[in-house]
């Protein structure tokens, strides 16, 4: 009897898998892991995924943030886009600078355009594998999921035949995205992905907040724009960036509802933030030896952490100064500080702190002896901190994580430090002490975590729910809003509000002009029977 069972079982599960095409850019290891991780899920659930991987940066190359993907498919750097990043040092100057360099996002302005020409060369140089691109095109994939940091994935994938594309961001959400998808995206309560505030906004702010918004768009549009024209000798539709954006079945967003801020979206949005955390809750984390032994050693441990783009080691002098200083003070905490150079001797002299390239962050934070993170606040630490349920110290250095780091202290479970106090071992000391003294950092933590793991849809199931929807029914055209055809003005009925108020204007200078009129003739016809009289 177990044999035909187990035979229905093989054969249910052949009918019920597809064929999945993921383009994943080696660009940033946040981007490579978070579509890593859905392509994971998909393995996962008996899916067959091929991942098309083209170099965006050299030193990215062997990135691709999954290991259960046997099928891999790299495209080399564009020889062009290479030498310009080779000429700009951009990544080297970003890594030494980024500790000192205000975080508002603008201050890379004067890359933009570069970035977008470089962009538009790397989509081109996809275009013209066509060996490639006619391999992709015989395994008839039933689904494509690209990610809208570069627009390239889309005509790609339209270009070899993929009829249903998902489009999944690693970022909290791309204004661009929600006006190709006519969401609304207030900047009046909503802020955006650079913002530097909350959801409650002075005039100041809100003025800041728009500007952040529409400098994010222009990035984006600038880029997306570079892309389209590049490979017009290839791509025969005349599709807009808008186009193939909202021809996306869903968008996918690193984003949890009950983490973020609260904002009104369409169907086509689907929050999938925390389906790359793995929690004690679901799964039991065990830690390597190494690591556990090192845990055991005494009673409060603290993790030390400034994420994958700002290694520790580049900092200025003074900051590691600051940090030993604080690690120097406090003899009975153990802290695992992340220091991307080997065999550094940095800290010999300290035997309660660990210098590491590399730990197993996520593993180490669901130990329940990890007593305090001190993280940049990047998306993915944030989500991982946030499902773990640790107290933190947020020092955001760039880009989203000021948002980010304000994200999480609006719960209570963290508290944020200026990067201008690096250089103040006494700020930095007062900070972790603050939040680890204070037994309400972790209890609100631990509060938002249990939010988490009991959320009605968890976002594993949303991710593989969504994928099949997706591969039965393609784009729904009834998910569609027609807001995304208006204009400003049409969109926030400025045009109504215009022409009401002339239409008013209009009625009460009629009536003050009708009531001067029938003054004037009052007073005449008055006056003319006062002269009779007399």
């Amino acid at each position: 009897m177990k044999l035909p069972f187990l035979l229905t079982l093989l054969l249910l599960e052949l009918v019920c898998s597809y064929k999945v095409l993921v383009f994943n850019p080696a660009f940033g290891a946040s981007h490579s892991n978070f579509l890593g991780k859905i392509s994971d899920i998909l393995i996962d659930a008996g899916h067959d995924v091929t991942m098309l991987i083209p170099v965006c940066m050299e030193s990215k190359k062997d990135l691709v943030g999954s290991k259960k993907v046997k099928k891999i498919i790299r495209i080399d750097q564009e020889p062009r886009s290479k030498l310009m990043q080779e000429e700009a040092k951009t990544e080297e100057m970003i890594k030494k600078q980024i500790w000192k360099l205000d975080a508002d996002i603008t201050i890379f302005f004067s890359m933009i355009k570069n970035f977008s020409i470089a962009s538009g060369y790397q989509c081109e140089n996809i275009f013209k594998q066509t060996a490639i691109l006619e391999q992709l095109r015989n395994e008839h994939f039933d689904l494509g999921i690209t990610e809208s940091l570069f627009i390239c994935g889309f005509p790609l994938l339209d270009s070899i035949g993929v009829k249903t594309i998902i489009n999944a961001d690693s970022v909290l959400y791309l204004d661009v995205v929600k006006h190709a998808l006519g969401e609304p995206a207030s900047t009046s309560y909503y802020p955006g992905v650079y913002a530097k505030n909350i959801d409650r906004m002075s005039f100041r702010e809100r003025v800041r907040n728009l500007f952040g918004m529409a400098f994010s768009w222009y990035f984006s549009w600038t880029r997306f724009q570079g892309e389209l024209e590049a490979i017009k000798p290839y791509y025969n539709k005349s599709l807009t960036w808008e186009d193939h954006i909202n021809g996306a079945a869903y968008y996918f967003i690193n984003s949890n509802q009950y983490l973020d801020y609260p904002s009104p979206t369409l169907p086509k949005t689907v929050f999938i933030g925390g389906m790359q955390v793995n929690t004690n809750k679901h799964g039991k984390v065990k830690l390597e030896k190494e690591w556990d032994d090192l845990l055991n050693l005494r009673k409060q441990n603290v993790l030390v952490s400034f994420g994958s783009n700002a290694f520790s080691c580049d900092m200025p002098d003074e900051f590691k100064e600051s940090f030993l200083k604080v690690f120097a003070s406090m003899p009975e905490t153990t802290f695992i500080w992340k220091y991307e150079q080997e065999n550094a001797t940095l800290a010999d002299q300290l035997s309660n702190v660990k210098l590491t390239t590399w730990m197993p962050q996520n593993d180490i934070l669901a130990d329940e002896r990890l007593t305090l993170f001190v993280t940049h606040g990047g998306l993915g630490s944030s989500m991982e901190l946030a499902y773990q349920g640790k107290p933190a110290v947020v020092i955001p250095l760039m880009a989203d994580q000021p948002r980010n780091a304000l994200m999480l202290t609006r719960h209570g479970g963290a508290l944020q430090l200026d990067k201008t106090f690096l250089n103040n071992s006494e700020k930095i000391r007062e900070a972790i002490q603050t939040v680890m003294e204070n037994p309400s950092y972790k209890k609100n933590a631990e509060k938002l975590a249990n939010i988490l793991s009991s959320q009605p849809h968890q976002p594993k199931d949303v991710v593989l729910k969504h994928c099949d929807f997706a591969v039965k029914h393609g784009d729904l055209k009834t998910l569609n809003s027609e807001g995304r055809h208006l204009n400003v003005f049409q969109y926030y009925s400025i045009d109504i509000a215009l022409a009401a108020g002339l239409f008013l204007v209009t009625i009460i200078s009629f009536i003050i002009f009708t009531i001067i009129f029938v003054f004037k003739k009052v007073y005449f016809m008055c006056r003319s029977d006062k002269q009779k009289v007399e």
